[in-house]
């Protein structure tokens, strides 16, 4: 099984049960316990396919290549915040008093698994900073990659590296989200200098001056 099956599997079984949850709602065929108990066997089985997925692009992700982990703030704000919601949503469901409160278990797993990925995610290193040959792989929510062919200009402020596409969009990377910056900020100047790719004058002189700190 790989990491599409079990994202394919995963969303079957989420929205299975909240069918399944809906239905009992109006016709009653199971009691608060035994529903319970279906929730909670199913709710297993959603966050075991939803870490294996991420455990799986883990394994992928495990290349013979230096990897700097990047987990930018605006990541952790968003999976906070997604996962805030959801408890949020289920204490609301759980203070009702009708039988729609029987629907709180969902919103406990599914925080439970933003909770439990994003801790896989920084202890696995999946949000990272990779440099190849020729181009930059960005990884957080989705995968970025950056061609050294497709950058029009690179600035350097404020330890912010601005690549500037030709296309006039910009990828960010902030050297506050790297932990070993020395290193990276070397190896990204020595990818600059292999590709020969445009350096703004006053951003040059910015990065030698930090890689000779």
């Amino acid at each position: 099984m790989n990491s599409a099956l079990a994202s394919i599997g995963k969303n079957l079984i989420l929205v299975g049960i909240v069918i399944f949850s809906s239905l009992n709602f109006f016709y009653t065929w199971l009691n608060w316990k035994e529903l319970f108990a279906v929730q909670s066997f199913v709710g297993l089985g959603y966050i075991f396919l939803s870490c294996y997925e991420y455990m799986n692009a883990s394994y992928k992700a495990s290349l013979p290549v230096q990897r700097y982990p990047y987990f930018s703030s605006n990541y952790i704000m968003f999976r906070a915040l997604k996962t805030a919601i959801f408890i949020s949503f289920a204490i609301l469901l759980y203070m009702s008093d009708s039988r729609v409160s029987y629907m709180y278990p969902i919103c406990v797993i599914i925080a439970t698994t933003e909770a439990v990925i994003l801790y896989l995610k920084y202890k696995n290193s999946l949000c990272f900073v990779n440099i190849y040959a020729n181009y930059l792989l960005l990884v957080q929510n989705r995968f970025t990659k950056l061609f050294a062919s497709e950058i029009m200009i690179i600035e350097f402020r404020h330890e912010i590296f601005y690549f500037v596409k030709k296309d006039r969009k910009t990828v960010q990377i902030k050297l506050e989200h790297i932990n070993d910056r020395e290193s990276f900020v070397q190896s990204i100047n020595d990818w600059i200098n292999r590709n020969n790719v445009l350096v703004s004058a006053e951003s040059k002189d910015k990065i030698k001056e930090l890689i000779a700190s």
